[in-house]
């Protein structure tokens, strides 16, 4: 029971990838699965990497790790929860290339004096605060150590380095408290990926997995179902979005069964507004409602 909504997302992504693919179900079933182990594993790896050369203080490349962390993070297929660890590390490391850009544009201002060179380095630093107010939204438990890279960057801007020794040291004094919050997320990263691999992945691939067959051994009754309760609306005419929303709902609700359906209704719910909008969110809620009442809490008064 405490992995169901992620059993049923991933379902939905298969289903939904069969749909519009029309390849075979169980390849596409079978190779979803390898790839998002390899997606956790690539994640916890790259974490450890990076984690160990910033403890060992070894060089490296910024940019490089910024756009594995946010490649990682566009992963739709990995939890959210995760998601949001690897985002934050993207934006952490983009906060150093963009504080490396400030120290060479104010480089320019000590040297030349240019207001225009100036300005450009305060619109730099007024970035790097709006990513580390947009993050401190995002990542509450960080809040504390999100605020003191704030303050830095606010006292920075009204105290501004008058020499480049002291510009130089307060490059060097903003990546290092950076990194240190960054290993925070790196062990948290490494820790939630290690732990979805080794413990959580076999119940949610189990119940997923149930869906996917229960549907395509039901696949006829499931459409036609669907398509009772469809007014003015044809199954192939709906989006694949919510389509495939609405087998995999009915697939559960009626041929499986659910313990908790106020839960399972609220999973449905919230996947089609991250996924199309809330208009189809109330549309998907209406028909799996009505076929649930119908087929479900209907049959069960009757009994």
């Amino acid at each position: 029971m405490r992995f169901r909504k992620y059993s049923r997302k991933h379902a939905f992504n298969i289903l939904y990838q069969w749909d519009i693919t029309g390849e075979d179900l169980d390849r596409l079933n079978e190779e979803y699965w390898e790839n998002l182990e390899n997606s956790y594993r690539l994640a916890s790896s790259v974490a450890e990497n990076l984690k160990n050369l910033i403890e060992k203080q070894k060089d490296f490349d910024i940019e490089v790790f910024s756009k594995k962390f946010e490649t990682l993070a566009d992963e739709e297929i990995l939890a959210d929860k995760l998601r949001g660890k690897l985002f934050a590390v993207y934006l952490l490391l983009r906060a150093v290339e963009d504080f490396h850009n400030f120290a060479l544009t104010y480089t320019g201002w000590i040297s030349e004096k240019a207001k225009p060179k100036l300005e450009k380095a305060f619109s730099i630093l007024s970035e790097i605060e709006n990513s580390l107010e947009k993050l401190q939204k995002i990542e509450i438990d960080s809040k504390e150590d999100l605020e003191k890279l704030l303050k830095f960057v606010r006292d920075l801007r009204e105290n501004p380095p008058k020499d480049f020794d002291t510009l130089k040291e307060a490059e060097r004094e903003f990546r290092q408290r950076v990194l240190q919050v960054v290993k925070t997320f790196l062990e948290e990263i490494k820790e939630f990926s290690s732990k979805r691999v080794e413990e959580d992945l076999g119940e949610i691939r189990e119940y997923a997995q149930k869906l996917l067959k229960v549907y395509k051994d039901h696949k006829i009754e499931v459409d036609s179902t669907i398509e009772e309760f469809l007014e003015d609306w044809t199954l192939d005419s709906l989006g694949s979005i919510e389509r495939n929303l609405l087998r995999l709902g009915t697939t559960e609700f009626v041929h499986v069964g659910v313990q908790d359906p106020g839960r399972a209704f609220n999973d449905y719910i919230d996947f089609a507004k991250a996924f199309v909008g809330k208009k189809a969110a109330k549309f998907v809620n209406g028909v799996l409602s009505a076929i649930y009442n119908k087929r479900v809490a209907g049959s069960k008064r009757k009994d």
